[in-house]
């Protein structure tokens, strides 16, 4: 007999797809009735939508004040004449109309229901004989990252009482003189509670002194976590690693500079850069990338190769990343599957305009990311740039600082030990409702067949 969560989750299952027939049925029965109206309807929206991302995207590069707020006029003009074309196709028909949003709403929300919950993602990475706990933890806590989720979810309290040695980090405190003394001391495993920045610069620690690392989800983004396949939502739950199991995972190194995500230059390496970046960061973001695309900003000043000798220079981005970041799921972009492929991932950006720019981001949205004369991506286990400048400016796991020429950036496979909770980690992120795969994996799960209906 399947378990009472499976069975609950099989019935929600079975009342998406009734809302997706009613749904379907009641959009059958508007046009039927009133085909025309919901045709032009349909057509003022598509038509819509495509203007106003363009208008939106030329009040975003355009260097003129008046042409900037003349985009955000129709932008303005567009949502209202699709409102108002909206309530008076509902006044048609005010029950079809009823219907199709009731059915689309109970069909949203029980698909986000029954496909939350499931198996965790697909992790192969290989798992080390079982050890000894570790005697002495330490565990590093940055009350402010994330807002202070650390005090916010007892993260003080909970890790004292499982025998953790806890030091709070204050304002001028150095990581890495601190997770240096803790091994000094006695520590056996090292662990941060903080932003990927933090994490990178205690996991070059315990990378020097073999010692096993714990990650524990208390920042703002936590991306390395997710890539973990740990739970953001539960840095409690997180404590459990340091009596969990080892996993062996890659490191980047840039010079003699540990990461765990990537290391970007030119146009991002200025957004983390600017000062007030931590507390305004979409503004801050808008205003270098517009100056980006606008051509205000000098392209990146270094010459590198990829793989087939081809050489690539005066860039408006290069971000290197510790494994490979997926482009193809467009809802799941930007996490990685593996951390332990043992390669770089390069990515370029030569994109001069906004218009060429925009179509990057437009294939990436969609899943078809395909390289070309403005990117260009490859993997390699390392990468040597040449440079003339005396410094460069980069964000190294999301914090700003400054690197030294030459750059050899190198990947050490399987260099981290890593304590990771012995449990399943959390459902991989939700596809759209509409698309073939969520379709695929409700009926899995209503049927009770194959790994989504467990």
């Amino acid at each position: 007999m399947r378990p009472a969560p499976a069975r609950r989750r099989s019935a929600v299952a079975w009342l998406a797809l009734a809302a997706l027939a009613a749904l379907l049925a009641s959009v059958a029965a508007v046009a039927a009735r009133h085909g025309g109206s919901m045709l032009g309807l349909v057509g003022t929206a598509l038509l819509s939508v495509v203007v106003a991302v363009a208008a939106a995207w030329w009040s975003l590069t355009t260097r003129k004040a008046w042409k900037r707020w003349l985009n955000l006029a129709v932008v303005a003009l567009l949502a209202g004449n699709f409102v108002f074309s909206v309530v008076s196709f509902s006044l048609l028909g005010p029950g079809g109309v009823l219907a199709i949003v009731l059915s689309a709403l109970a069909y949203a929300f029980a698909t986000r229901r029954a496909l939350t919950g499931g198996p965790p993602p697909a992790r192969t990475w290989a798992q080390e004989p079982a050890g000894q706990p570790p005697a002495s933890p330490w565990l590093l806590i940055n009350p402010r990252s994330g807002d202070g989720t650390a005090g916010r979810t007892g993260l003080v309290a909970a890790a004292e009482a499982r025998g953790l040695d806890v030091h709070l980090l204050v304002q001028g405190d150095d990581p890495v003189a601190l997770a240096r003394k803790a091994v000094a001391d006695g520590a056996d495993a090292l662990g941060v509670a903080g932003g990927d920045g933090t994490l990178g610069l205690v996991a070059a620690v315990a990378l020097e002194a073999g010692v096993p690392f714990v990650c524990v989800p208390a920042g703002t983004r936590n991306h390395f976590a997710h890539d973990l396949g740990l739970d953001r939502t539960d840095p409690v739950g997180a404590l459990d690693a340091f009596a969990g199991v080892e996993r062996r995972i890659d490191v980047g190194l840039v010079g003699d500079r540990v990461f765990l995500n990537n290391v970007s230059l030119g146009a991002y390496a200025d957004v983390v850069a600017e000062e007030g970046y931590r507390a305004r960061k979409l503004a801050t973001a808008r205003i270098v990338l517009r100056a980006s695309v606008r051509g205000e900003r000098a392209p990146l000043a270094v010459a590198f190769r990829d793989t087939g000798g081809n050489l690539h220079k005066d860039v408006l981005v290069l971000l290197v990343a510790n494994n490979r970041y997926q482009l193809e799921r467009p809802a799941e972009l930007g996490a990685r599957d593996r951390l332990d492929d043992g390669v770089l991932q390069v990515s370029s950006l030569q994109a001069r305009t906004g218009a060429a720019l925009a179509g990057i981001v437009l294939r990436a949205v969609a899943g078809r990311v395909i390289p070309g004369s403005t990117w260009a991506q490859w993997e390699a286990t390392e990468l040597h740039l040449d440079t003339g400048l005396a410094h460069l400016p980069a964000g190294v796991d999301g914090e700003s600082v400054t690197i030294a020429p030459p750059l050899e950036f190198r990947s050490l496979p399987k260099a981290l030990r890593m304590l990771v909770p012995d449990r399943p980690g959390p459902s991989p992120s939700s596809p759209p409702p509409l698309s073939r795969l969520a379709l695929r994996r409700l009926w899995a799960v209503a049927t009770g067949r194959g790994r989504w209906a467990a």
